[in-house]
């Protein structure tokens, strides 16, 4: 499959972005039913991943194949703050978000995307790389065990 990888910026490209996430969204509701709709949040949201961009030294890239977006991941550099209690002083990269439209899945498309996006911080002093995932989303736990990720924190939620 012959695609290629590239960064855009979020606010010049917001329909491609906003289809992306959104499908990312969906699928995601699928999953966990305490997701809210696409619709409800997409605004405030894609404010807040452009801001993410702008503030954070964020990176959004795009896989594409004849000029179709058919991918995407997105993340930004987390500071280290006071209430940080682990080892190091270097910032974290938080990997927010990715996704690959589900016909141009078992490609290595979402590898590829993840290999850039590391690369694209090279120059910068991270401490480690740190992502979420559904508890339920066993493709990713197995994606993320296959690239050298460990999980190490449980989030437990009480919905009222």
């Amino acid at each position: 499959m012959n695609y290629s990888i590239r960064k855009i910026k979020i606010t010049e490209h917001l329909p491609i972005v906003d289809e992306l996430v959104g499908e990312l969204h969906v699928s995601e509701k699928e999953m966990n039913d305490k997701t809210a709709e696409w619709s409800q949040i997409k605004e405030n949201y894609l404010r807040f991943m452009s801001e993410c961009e702008e503030e954070n030294d964020g990176r959004f890239l795009i896989a594409e194949i004849d000029g179709k977006a058919i991918g995407f991941l997105f993340g930004y550099i987390d500071e280290k703050d006071d209430s940080n209690f682990e080892l190091g002083d270097e910032d974290d990269l938080y990997v927010s978000e990715g996704y690959v439209k589900k016909e141009y899945r078992k490609h290595g498309i979402y590898t590829a995307l993840n290999k850039a996006f590391e690369e694209s911080y090279a120059d910068y002093k991270i401490r480690k790389i740190y992502r979420y995932t559904l508890c339920n989303n066993d493709i990713m736990q197995r994606w993320l065990a296959s690239q050298g990720y460990q999980p190490v924190r449980l989030v437990y939620e009480k919905w009222m």
